[in-house]
């Protein structure tokens, strides 16, 4: 059983709408960016119940023992992995980038990191799709929470980091939320280390939801 690697939620990235110049001239640099924005299209999800951990870019466990508590969900913009500093972990980044808030210029990558709010050890969550339809990003997870009886109880929190690509300069909102399940049994051997949870069921609950507004500036 592969190493479980945990994600939350919705992302929508949204455009805003592109001019358009007098009929007959032609479009000018800036008009041309937003038309090659908005024909990008693409989807990544997953397609085995196997493959669930593998969406996110990258990922970061966090132990509630920590001495860090995260009661909801959280979004920060970032620029590509590459320039994170090689001893800051990824949680440590985040809220770095927070401090400095940073601004994407569309000169490189621009990534989006997910912090989820504290789950219990034998919560699970993990995206299963990725979409790019124009200026519109979808990043849609289940998260499903364990409804048997506890051992032990711990809490941890996950980051990930979702790598968005080169973007075009324009204003952007990105939406993240998580739909939750309900379950009462693992996987493989059937004990909650290293084992995906087996029988989720949907949960008529609010899902879990936070909207981040940018905008990415010319080069």
């Amino acid at each position: 059983m592969k190493k479980i690697k945990f994600v939350t939620a919705v992302l929508v990235l949204i455009a805003a709408a592109p001019r358009f110049g007098a009929p007959g001239q032609a479009a000018e640099p800036a008009q041309e960016g937003v038309a090659a924005r908005n024909a990008t299209s693409w989807t990544k999800k997953l397609k085995s119940r196997e493959q669930r951990g593998t969406l996110q870019d990258a990922i970061q466990v966090v132990r509630g023992d920590s001495g860090k508590w995260s009661d909801e969900p959280q979004m920060q913009l970032a620029p590509a992995i590459t320039r994170k500093p090689e001893k800051l972990s990824l949680d440590d980044w985040f809220d770095q980038l927070a401090d400095e808030e940073f601004r994407p210029d569309g000169a490189g990558e621009t990534w989006l990191l997910l912090r989820t709010r504290q789950l219990d050890d034998n919560d699970r969550l993990w995206i299963e799709r990725i979409e790019r339809h124009g200026g519109r990003f979808t990043i849609a997870a289940n998260m499903a929470t364990w409804q048997g009886k506890y051992s032990k109880n711990f809490t941890y929190y996950h980051v990930f980091g979702v790598n968005l690509g080169k973007l075009e300069p324009g204003d952007y909102e990105a939406k993240w939320g998580a739909e939750v399940l309900h379950f009462r049994a693992f996987d493989g051997d059937g004990r909650p280390r290293g084992n995906w949870s087996k029988d989720e069921v949907s949960y008529d609950d609010k899902p879990l939801e936070t909207v981040l507004r940018f905008t990415v500036s010319p080069k």
